[in-house]
């Protein structure tokens, strides 16, 4: 068969034969029981090509702290700060705001748009693009002369990390197994998370150089990241998933055994992904054929409304006040020295607790960690704020430990979590799209909740000052309830049988108990589909 487009009825009837579905059915459910160690060493190849999506945490992690942290260097207040009338250093606030609020707006932008994109030209070449695309915004920045031209960078940038995480994370999505589909997600938040200690890292040891080439070496730095990336995955393999929905059988298994190797069973797998699409196809006249609004159509609301309240509802747990802790701690008096040692402590124990996390989602739940996640954040937010009033020297100490304990528990419980499902609750023709709303709801919720957070603590607008922990411990609590009655476990379902537990109505909290179910309907339908495909011939 040659590598060309076909119409997707004859895609999948001649692609495959009976055979390789039951072999292919045989090896899912073999795998489907594997613990993560054995995952891991059954699928290296899978790991390795993954490197290419890690990179796309990397690029966002330290374009976060060089976005944010850079502000509070001399040498960067000298180039684009202003003085006051007793001649001490500061930012303008609107370019601050400027600077963060564009940033993100654009993040957004890049994750609606480059859906379209990627639908029509696949997952490997327009991460590629927004790879070429970052480094030119960084460039921007690093030669910024004025404020509005490092606002220009700041927006090309984010432009292109909004285009690169949505597609770099639905591409991971799409050539992981389903054993491997969450951690490898998770792991993506673990890069993000390791260059964020890294960025912090490196803006502390340039703070007490002066000159411009401390901050321009801040931003310069960033170049390595997308230009890695960007290389990496030049030589990736497209997704199959992708390929086959195009019609591309050949290039599908190409694909295929490149990723798995050619002697793995290749065309079983295929056979088998092709049972998932065509399925979908089936319910695609229903509920559209894989466009924006089609997200919102029918059991993908539910689903689409989950991914967009996992990002956005995430700022009412208080993210946005310790990724500002850095100035909180120190307009409440913390020397800046120890406010910058402890934010980098609190990002290193977050690498680690998420390696951890990894052996606990599966054998826990997401579900379970995403509720407990929100639990605590409320419990930690409250005491934050009950502190203010014990008067206590040490009070301030122990608020910047439990800050910096949080974004651990955060990432571990909520972000890493967050991702995981996303990576998981789509369908195939709906992936792409699903994780550039994520990606937009992650940086709208930023966006807003950056803005506000300052009036909340700030001394010039509410003055709540650490009493701002009660603020977020409410909106901790509205976060835990929605969250239950709309997080999932999808733990060890297929892509497919989640298709027929949200087809089916049923409540997320129950899904684990219909799994059997769920494989016992997706079964049914492939039979009646093998079926009506045998009358037609």
């Amino acid at each position: 068969m040659s590598d060309q487009k076909e119409t997707f009825s004859e895609h999948v009837d001649d692609a495959t034969l009976s055979r390789d579905e039951q072999l292919g059915e045989l090896l899912f459910e073999e795998e489907r029981k594997y613990g993560l160690w054995k995952a891991i060493r059954a699928h290296k190849r899978i790991i390795f090509h993954s490197i290419a999506a890690f990179g796309a945490g990397m690029v966002f992690g330290y374009d976060t702290i060089a976005n944010g942290a850079s502000i509070s260097m001399p040498s960067f207040e000298l180039t684009f700060g202003a003085m006051t009338t007793e001649h001490e250093l500061y930012v303008p606030s609107i370019w601050a705001s400027l600077w963060t609020a564009m940033s993100y707006l654009l993040q957004a932008l890049g994750g609606f748009m480059i859906g379209f994109v990627s639908d029509r030209v696949g997952r490997k070449w327009p991460c590629v693009a927004a790879c070429c695309i970052s480094v030119a915004g960084v460039g921007v920045q690093v030669g910024a002369t004025s404020r509005a031209m490092l606002l220009g960078g700041k927006m090309v940038n984010g432009f292109a990390i909004g285009c690169l995480f949505a597609t770099a994370t639905a591409w991971a999505s799409e050539i992981s197994p389903m054993r491997l589909r969450g951690p490898i997600q998770s792991a993506i938040v673990l890069c993000m998370f390791l260059m964020q200690a890294i960025g912090l890292v490196v803006v502390r040891l340039y703070v007490p150089n002066i000159t411009p080439a401390a901050w321009k070496h801040v931003f310069g730095i960033q170049w390595a990241w997308p230009i890695a990336t960007g290389l990496a995955f030049m030589l990736m393999p497209e997704s199959p998933s992708w390929l086959l929905l195009q019609g591309r059988t050949v290039a599908a298994k190409k694909s295929l055994e490149r990723l798995y190797g050619a002697d793995n069973n290749i065309a079983a797998r295929l056979a088998h992904m092709n049972v998932v699409i065509r399925l979908e196809a089936e319910t695609a006249h229903r509920h559209g054929t894989g466009t924006y609004v089609d997200l919102f159509r029918g059991p993908n609301l539910k689903r689409t409304v989950t991914a967009i309240w996992m990002f956005l509802g995430f700022g009412l747990t208080g993210a946005c006040l310790l990724a500002q802790g850095i100035y909180f701690l120190i307009i409440a008096g913390l020397e800046p020295i120890h406010s910058y040692d402890v934010s980098i402590g609190g990002f290193g124990i977050a690498v680690f607790a998420i390696v951890a996390s990894w052996f606990l989602m599966e054998k826990t739940g997401r579900r379970s960690i995403f509720l407990i996640g929100g639990l605590g954040n409320f419990l930690a937010m409250t005491a934050i704020g009950a502190l203010y009033y014990t008067g206590a020297k040490g009070a301030l100490w122990a608020v910047a430990i439990i800050m910096n304990l949080l974004i651990a528990w955060q990432a571990v419980t909520l972000v890493s979590t967050s991702w995981a499902i996303t990576g998981e609750i789509s369908s195939y023709r709906l992936r792409a799209k699903t994780q550039g709303i994520a990606v937009i709801s992650n940086a709208f919720s930023t966006w807003l909740f950056t803005f506000t957070v300052a009036y909340i603590y700030n001394v010039d607008a509410g003055n709540l000052g650490i009493r701002a922990g009660f603020v977020y411990g409410g909106g901790s609590l509205l976060f835990l309830l929605v969250s239950y009655i709309l997080v999932p476990d999808l733990r060890g379902l297929a892509t497919e049988e989640v298709d027929w537990l949200y087809q089916k109505k049923i409540a997320v909290r129950n899904f684990q108990k219909n799994a059997e179910a769920a494989k016992q309907g997706v079964a049914s339908m492939e039979a009646q589909l093998e079926h009506e495909k045998n009358i037609s011939v």
